[in-house]
């Protein structure tokens, strides 16, 4: 069995045949409401009390990433991007579908695409794991399942334990977001935003539609948009020079945003922001800015695929004027113009 590292000992993840987190997240206060273990529920009447306080603050440091297997490599993501873990199950085949895409499940009554980590990450090479489990994902406004070759536990880190993956070693097409400090080992945090994105329906086209409103020159505004994932950062950087705004500068994680700010010639009209983010986190980087006062005609836009009705209105009260779900690049465009236009308003 797994030792379970801070968690209670009804939140860890035992190796159990058939086993699987049910995750009541919360984005905003990360409350756990329940995890079912082998064929029972089990329910602990004081988990949810254990496990408040993650980010229910906006000045939270802390993140907590569900560690896992595939091949030798130890891979993380962030507990809030996890909807369950199940046991692997009878998939669909698509035909004539991307390589690792091995099918379609049906998640009680919802079907959802299922992608094979292994195949992603090492094309025509098949797992040798006999049995194996599947990370169901929600975010971006939409369920997808993963299979990796087993799930390890849950760790309770700061942002600061995840390091931006080294130059020598990333590259725009990397599919890792992040080095990731858990213990006296390193994790390799998947960049799932990238991975999905080949897998839905996303498209520059689109942006030829988003005409810039009367009286707005796009080029003249100085935007700062700080992501963390290459593959993300190049897109919507490609998608905001496309629509007009060359004036585009891009920071790789919060720190390195905050350092542009504090030390640009010129001031940055409006930051885009990411909410996962190594070193700093989107959150704590729009408080940072807040609490500014130089920054106070500076616009701020949250971009990020965490984005929940509920956290929605916490983030706006942080002091976001425009909170937008991740790969929205029509949208965004659009609350851009609104904000810089004279009846911009929250969005």
């Amino acid at each position: 069995m797994i030792q379970g590292g801070n968690l209670p000992a009804a939140c860890r993840i035992l190796d159990n045949p058939i086993q699987f987190i049910e995750h009541g997240y919360r984005f905003g206060r990360y409350i756990f409401s329940g995890f079912r273990v082998a064929y029972d529920t089990v329910k602990d009447a004081g988990m949810a009390d254990n496990h408040k306080g993650i980010l229910r603050e906006s000045d939270s440091t802390e993140l907590e990433v569900l560690v896992f297997k595939v091949g030798e490599l130890g891979c993380g993501v962030n507990v809030a991007k996890v909807r369950e873990v199940i046991k692997q199950v009878h998939s669909i085949r698509v035909p004539q579908a991307h390589p690792a895409l091995v099918g379609v499940i049906n998640l009680r009554g919802q079907v959802i695409p299922l992608v094979d980590l292994q195949l992603y990450f090492n094309p025509g090479e098949p797992s040798s794991v006999a049995e194996r489990q599947i990370i169901v994902t929600e975010f971006s406004d939409m369920l997808m399942g993963f299979v990796v070759d087993g799930v390890e536990q849950i760790y309770r880190l700061t942002w600061k334990d995840l390091e931006p993956l080294p130059a020598s070693q990333g590259s725009d097409n990397s599919v890792i977001a992040a080095v990731c400090h858990v213990g006296e080992r390193l994790v390799l945090m998947v960049d799932f935003d990238k991975v999905a994105l080949e897998f839905r329906d996303v498209c520059l086209d689109e942006l030829e539609q988003v005409s810039a409103p009367p009286g707005l020159n796009r080029g003249e505004h100085r935007i700062l948009l700080a992501e963390d994932s290459p593959t993300m950062r190049q897109y919507i950087y490609d998608v905001l020079v496309q629509a007009g705004y060359t004036q585009t500068t891009l920071a790789s994680n919060g720190e390195d945003a905050w350092e542009q700010l504090e030390h640009a010639a010129t001031p940055y009209e409006l930051m885009i922001s990411d909410v996962e983010m190594p070193r700093m986190d989107g959150l704590h980087l729009v408080q940072m800015v807040r609490e500014k006062p130089r920054f106070n005609d500076m616009r701020v836009v949250i971009f990020s695929a965490l984005i929940t009705d509920e956290n929605r209105e916490k983030m706006s009260a942080l002091g976001a004027d425009a909170v937008l779900i991740k790969p929205q690049l029509a949208k965004l465009v659009e609350a851009v113009d609104g904000l810089f236009s004279s009846s911009g308003a929250p969005v």
